[in-house]
């Protein structure tokens, strides 16, 4: 499985605004040093391979955040603020357009990432989006970050969001997601 670069410029942008760039940098180039095949010039379209990206996931929130992997969630709310400011799918973020968005969402999952699928479904009555997602890799980094975006961006749509919660058993770390978000 490969990540799009947009998800690691997403995240450098986090951390440069968060700890400021003589922090970031003096973080990379550590990070580049032990891990000498992560590619240093990516770019939004770039594609990194998943261990390179979850690699240096891990070492950010190793030495930003002291190991504690509720940090991925942020990373994905983060990661939805990036793409309403700068990303290719910010006109889709409009006010209670919630419908749309899920419309779109596919488009969205590929601009990130290069495989597995995301498919959205929203009960107008009830107002519960129930989100399923299916990835080659079963990381609960990677479930954090998809769960943090998604919350996101439906907030960015002009949803509130009630709760989420995981359903149809699907634990931590399984590459099948499904998660429900309940909306006012």
């Amino acid at each position: 499985m490969d990540v799009k670069g947009t998800a690691f410029v997403a995240r450098r942008a986090f951390l440069i605004a968060a700890f400021g760039d003589d922090a970031w940098q003096s973080f990379f180039d550590v990070f580049l040093r032990q891990q000498p095949t992560f590619d240093a010039d990516i770019i939004p379209v770039s594609v990194i391979p998943v261990a390179d990206f979850l690699a240096f996931n891990e070492a950010v929130v190793e030495h930003f955040y002291d190991g504690d992997v509720r940090t991925h969630w942020r990373f994905g709310e983060a990661s939805a603020e990036w793409a309403l400011r700068e990303g290719p799918y910010k006109s889709f973020f409009q006010s209670n357009d919630v419908a749309d968005f899920l419309r779109t969402a596919p488009s969205l999952w590929k601009a990130y990432y290069s495989e597995g699928s995301f498919r959205a479904a929203l009960d107008d009555e009830a107002r519960i989006v129930d989100a399923h997602i299916e990835v080659p890799v079963a990381h609960v980094h990677f479930e954090l970050n998809v769960m943090g975006y998604l919350r996101r961006a439906l907030e960015l749509t002009g949803a509130m969001v009630l709760q989420h919660e995981a359903v149809e058993g699907f634990t931590l770390g399984d590459s099948r997601i499904h998660y429900r978000f309940r909306l006012e």
